[in-house]
């Protein structure tokens, strides 16, 4: 089943469960347990029990996976004992996902009732981002739901308020770094401790209460379009074209402006996108271009990386983005990635630069070089003092 059957099957049930595949949920942590963890805050999505301590609950039910693949599986609350989960297990030893290549893919498991699902896996990239996109959620967390709501979920009180009013005024879409910089006052003025955090706090804040705030106003501006009547299916067409358009902008630009503002309000200096090496535009260049165009400079004090927020299979892309340096750092908000593609990795010299919260996702045993974004600020300072070589 492709992308589009995903899109389609969440669209027409009008909810879904969209969460990335850990090494947890495949059995590669050594668990006791495998099986998919779903999260309890949704639980009325995929089962009639709800999470009461003490107890052990099952439901079962019946699953649709793609190429025809169905399994009679079960839903297990475990509340007992020190555990307090759901996992969705039972799919037979002919099931093919249940394996650690498949780590970093997309679960998307569409509830047409409690007895009834649809499961998809999405394994590369592009699909990943066309399925949020359509769907207008994002996944940081490992998990998000998506339903024909457009409210957000755990939504603080304090910034629905600084949103709302952020949002009234506009009778346009704003360009991208004015949304950046108006997610980042709302974080400010509602978690005043968010100074103090660490970064990969205030990026994971910043990212997050973009969205939401990009999400109130496109139901604010977008919705009446889409609610209206349609004289044709192009016209339909054209007026989808332009939301998805408009997210992909959006997402795309967004994780890179609150990076370039992790860096600059830490003193980092660094070059956006130049040209190097003829026609090669890596996103990030430290200390910058003159820095990487002087013989005398020492490589050791380059840094070049790239800014992805998946990379499940795009990581490759930053391999020839600089001649000079050969370590590639690579930032991303992937939450998982497969021990294989890490060894991957290790062997082409990347490092990752990943937020401390999304670390459990990553098996360290593959030698992979692993940064918070706190390490990696302390990682350019260090490269930036005077007599660093």
């Amino acid at each position: 089943m492709s992308v589009e059957s995903a899109i389609s099957d969440a669209l027409s049930a009008g909810h879904a469960l969209c969460k990335f595949i850990t090494r947890n949920d495949v059995g590669a942590t050594g668990a006791h347990q495998c099986g998919f963890h779903l999260p309890k805050p949704a639980w009325t999505l995929f089962t009639p029990f709800a999470p009461i301590k003490g107890r052990n609950d099952k439901s079962r039910v019946h699953i649709q996976w793609p190429h025809g693949f169905t399994t009679d599986s079960v839903v297990t609350w475990y509340g007992t004992g020190t555990r307090s989960e759901y996992r969705l297990t039972c799919f037979g030893r002919a099931f093919p996902w249940m394996d650690e290549r498949y780590v970093g893919s997309m679960l998307v498991l569409v509830p047409l009732s409690l007895t009834r699902f649809k499961a998809h896996v999405l394994e590369t990239d592009a699909d990943i981002e066309l399925l949020k996109t359509a769907l207008g959620i994002e996944t940081l967390g490992c998990w998000s739901i998506f339903t024909c709501s457009s409210a957000p979920e755990d939504e603080n009180g304090c910034l629905d308020r600084v949103i709302e009013k952020t949002v009234t005024p506009l009778d346009d879409f704003p360009d991208g770094k004015w949304m950046a910089a108006r997610a980042r006052d709302a974080v400010m003025h509602c978690a005043k401790s968010a100074a103090l955090t660490s970064a990969d706090d205030k990026l994971l804040k910043w990212v997050s209460a973009e969205y939401r705030l990009f999400q109130k106003l496109e139901t604010k501006l977008a919705l009446p379009a889409i609610r209206r009547p349609f004289v044709n299916v192009d016209t339909f067409m054209d007026v989808a074209a332009s939301v998805m358009n408009r997210r992909k902008s959006r997402a795309g630009h967004s994780f890179e402006n609150h990076v370039e503002e992790i860096l600059r309000t830490d003193g980092v200096q660094f070059d956006r996108q130049p040209r190097i090496d003829g026609n090669v535009k890596p996103d990030l260049l430290i200390p910058g271009k003159s820095a990487y165009e002087d013989p005398t400079f020492p490589v050791s004090r380059l840094v070049v990386a790239g800014l992805k927020t998946t990379c499940k299979d795009r990581w490759r892309q930053i391999l020839n983005e600089s001649r000079r340096i050969p370590e590639k750092h690579l930032v991303t908000l992937q939450e998982g990635i497969s021990s294989n593609q890490l060894l991957e990795m290790r062997e082409a010299n990347v490092t990752l630069v990943v937020p401390k919260p999304f670390h459990k996702g990553y098996d360290l045993r593959t030698g992979i070089r692993l940064l918070s974004v706190d390490d990696f600020l302390a990682k350019l300072h260090r490269l930036q003092e005077p007599g660093a070589s």
